[in-house]
Order: structure tokens, then C-alpha cells, then sequence
């Protein structure tokens, strides 16, 4: 992740392609962030988001990226930024229409905890057979999620 920020990032954000924000510390270091772009899916490998003969592609919204830095994991900072990005695309979603958060969970020594994390969460797998690692969630369920997060804790 600090190479893909460092190194693309900035491309990205420039050809329009990619928006990113950023969680820093009272000193002003970068501890976190998220990038959101705009996405489709086939419905042939979305099943579980394509409307009955549906033949256009889906829109949904893309989480390119949630990272935490290290020394910040375990402390909900990366709960807080994905609350964050969901809030911010049923907020898109309520504009330009987008039928889910959709993201691919990276595949490295940390990927079973990732999944899990997104799984508490709520995301489901979207093409098992074809993509494991591409998940979602519907705006539907985004929404309640939002709902969930804005309720007070009850004592």
C-alpha cells in the first residue's frame, strides 16, 4: 500500500480516475486512508446484484484502497475510515445511483484478517467461482450499516 500511494496515486487522482481521503495525526502525519472511484460489474459475474435479465453493466462504487498505518491497527481507525467511505457512497449512490461498495481483498500474509474485517462488517463474496476476492455489499445494506454506525451506544 505505501508503494501504490506514493508511487500512482497521484496519477490516478489527476486523470479523475480515483479520490482519496485521509485520516492524520495532531502532528500531521498520514495514519490512514481511503480511495473511492466509480465502477461497473457485468451482470453475468454479479449474480447476486443483477435484477432478473438484467443485461447492462451494474453501477457501484469502488474501494480502491483502506489502509492504516501500522502503529495505528487494532485502535478503530480503520472501522472509522471504512464507516467513512461507506457514509460517503450511499451519499454518491443517492446522486448518480450505484447498486453497492464493491472491493477486492488483497492477497498477501495479512488477507485472512482483511477478509474477516469485511466480513464483520458485512460484505459478502461476489463471483466465489471466478473472483474470491472480490467483494460487496449492496446499498441497501450499506444504509443500514450507516444507520447502525449513527445509533448512540447504549450504556
Amino acid at each position: 500500500m505505501d508503494r501504490w500511494f506514493k508511487e500512482s496515486i497521484s496519477d490516478q487522482i489527476k486523470r479523475n480516475r480515483l479520490r482519496v481521503w485521509c485520516a492524520v495525526s495532531d502532528d500531521d502525519d498520514l495514519i490512514g486512508f481511503y480511495g473511492l472511484s466509480a465502477h461497473s460489474v457485468v451482470p453475468q459475474s454479479a449474480s447476486a446484484l443483477a435484477a432478473r435479465r438484467e443485461r447492462h453493466p451494474i453501477p457501484a462504487i469502488y474501494l480502491a484502497a483502506l489502509a492504516t498505518h501500522i502503529a495505528h491497527q487494532g485502535q478503530g481507525l480503520g472501522g472509522a475510515l471504512l464507516a467513512d467511505a461507506l457514509t460517503r457512497s450511499y451519499s454518491v449512490s443517492n446522486d448518480i445511483g450505484a447498486a453497492a461498495v464493491i472491493l477486492d481483498v488483497l492477497e498477501d500474509e495479512a488477507h485472512a484478517k482483511r477478509r474477516f474485517f469485511y466480513e464483520r462488517i458485512g460484505f459478502m463474496t461476489l463471483d466465489p467461482d471466478h473472483h474470491p476476492n472480490r467483494m460487496y455489499m449492496p446499498m441497501k445494506a450499506v444504509e443500514a450499516q450507516i444507520t447502525m454506525l449513527a445509533q448512540p451506544l447504549s450504556s
